[in-house]
């Protein structure tokens, strides 16, 4: 059996009613030297019968149905990369959909760029059913261009404070930067893929395609949403900030700059709620409001780039 150059995995759980347009929007790209891996977390909708109905596509290698539900997307992600070939992976989410031209255009900027580790475009929101929605998290717009960053530069100014690699359904990687991503990322189920584009990150150069080319669905059967409810989102973040700033070795007023920040946002989405949160991660949501002017400072003055 030939290699394939791209090997797309699809993770899903109980996301029916969106598999047939994200499969579909998968096998119609232009570019067609990729595997198709699909695989369900024991769906309790007929997540099943939908996949299998692909069961016969040339570019259908592996079917992988749970029995019992692992209840972690990032431990299909792992079985899904153990299972790959290609060069080039894309974690292509259930309930997403992508334009025709995604992988074409991100292969090729890998391959223009031999440092190159990850490529992502920019992202259209969708609501449940699939129409536009003018939330955006590319407040500089999409202006077409391709920017090719360096992996440390990447770190400390799009990643440290937000996720600017926020949808794995927008990001194609090299398959060998998995050798050095350390598996911690998989017990976060809020936010695991955060961390593991940063290690990832950390390994070469990244791309970015400021096009739409990925429709992020937004909807309630999503796991984010249940994770901001019961506070798990919260202390996801507050590990992952440990890993990270201990990964990049941070100075006194960078760590009350970060610590300024997240108790800003941790204030504002929960007010007096969930305060045993912050009284179990006090370095990063107990702060005064001395931190969170540092912050605002730090923004202007570039303590912390965002």
């Amino acid at each position: 059996m030939r290699t394939p150059l791209v090997s797309v995995i699809v993770p899903n759980y109980n996301h029916a009613p969106y598999l047939h347009e994200r499969i579909d929007s998968i096998l119609n790209q232009t570019f067609q030297d990729f595997e198709l891996i699909l695989l369900d977390d024991c769906s309790t909708d007929n997540s099943r019968e939908i996949i299998l109905s692909y069961k016969g596509n040339q570019h259908v290698t592996h079917i992988m149905l749970n029995k019992e539900n692992t209840g972690n997307t990032f431990l299909q992600w792992e079985r899904g990369i153990q299972l790959s070939r290609g060069e080039f992976i894309w974690i292509a989410e259930s309930d997403d959909v992508a334009k025709p031209q995604l992988l074409e255009t991100l292969v090729a900027e890998l391959q223009r760029t031999p440092e190159s580790v990850v490529a992502f475009s920019h992202s259209q929101m969708i609501d449940s059913q699939g129409r536009p929605m003018s939330l955006t998290w590319h407040p500089k717009g999409s202006s077409g261009e391709v920017c090719v960053y360096e992996g440390e530069w990447f770190l400390r100014h799009r990643m440290l404070v937000k996720n600017h690699v926020y949808n794995a359904s927008m990001t194609v990687f090299r398959k060998s930067v998995c050798q050095s991503v350390p598996n911690s990322y998989q017990q976060y189920r809020y936010c695991g893929d955060w961390l593991f584009w940063i290690y990832a990150c950390q390994q070469g150069r990244v791309i970015e395609v400021c096009r739409p080319l990925n429709l992020y669905r937004q909807h309630k059967r999503k796991v984010t949403m249940d994770s901001q409810l019961d506070g798990r989102k919260w202390r996801d973040i507050a590990g992952i900030m440990r890993e990270f700033t201990d990964m990049l070795g941070l100075n006194t007023l960078q760590h009350r700059c970060l610590k300024g920040r997240w108790t800003k946002r941790f204030i504002k989405e929960n007010g007096k709620s969930l305060s045993e949160i912050r009284q179990e991660f006090p370095e990063l949501y107990g702060g005064n409001t001395l931190d969170i002017c540092l912050y605002e400072i730090g923004k202007v003055f570039g303590f912390l780039k965002t």
